[in-house]
């Protein structure tokens, strides 16, 4: 079972990004399980998840880090007796270190399970551009990202897009930066899962 984290900003895109990735692998044949934790900001369509036959677990918890060790390892753990998924996405809260929760996940030790890559997803017109504007847990969730996406650049200008990127890669040097288009083609996926 692969496990992918996403993280970023309310507003950022991370659940239009996961259902975009898990109806790729979807029509690729694999089983997708995503776990959410619960703050009411996502927005599963149960008719799609059903459609595509994601199975969906809930952490009902203020901060994944507290209930790390039982919340989301009993949940991988259903999910993967009960229903056996290829992958399986986490959508974290908007303040969690995503490249923190997967060296947690890590350290469980789970069988049968790959980490992929630790994502997180950026509103490239909401994002600041100098390091001194950042909020704290953002620059750290730059920092620590293995994959940093800018989405939305439909909506922002080319000069501000690059000021972006021009900050993520200051504070991030290995971190596979990706602008991500409205429309997102299987080539563009794929890079998000490897």
């Amino acid at each position: 079972m692969k496990v992918s984290i996403i993280g970023g900003a309310t507003g950022s895109g991370k659940t239009t990004m996961i259902l975009d990735l898990a109806k790729y692998l979807n029509s690729m044949g694999e089983k997708i399980g995503v776990i959410v934790q619960e703050t009411g900001e996502a927005d599963y369509d149960e008719k799609t998840l059903s459609e595509l036959g994601i199975k969906t677990k809930e952490v009902n918890s203020v901060c994944i880090p507290c209930s790390l060790d039982t919340d989301i390892r009993s949940n991988l753990l259903t999910l993967q007796e009960e229903f056996n998924p290829d992958t399986v996405f986490i959508e974290t809260e908007e303040t969690v270190l995503p490249h923190k929760l997967k060296a947690d996940v890590e350290r469980m030790a789970l069988p049968e399970t790959e980490l992929l890559p630790s994502i997180l997803i950026i509103n490239s017109a909401d994002f600041e551009t100098k390091a001194d504007q950042l909020i704290e847990y953002a620059r750290k969730q730059v920092e620590g990202a293995e994959i940093i996406c800018i989405n939305m650049i439909e909506l922002d200008t080319k000069e501000h897009i690059s000021n972006v990127r021009k900050l993520v890669q200051e504070l991030n040097s290995t971190a596979k930066v990706l602008e991500s288009p409205k429309v997102r083609e299987v080539a563009f996926l794929k890079m998000l899962i490897v």
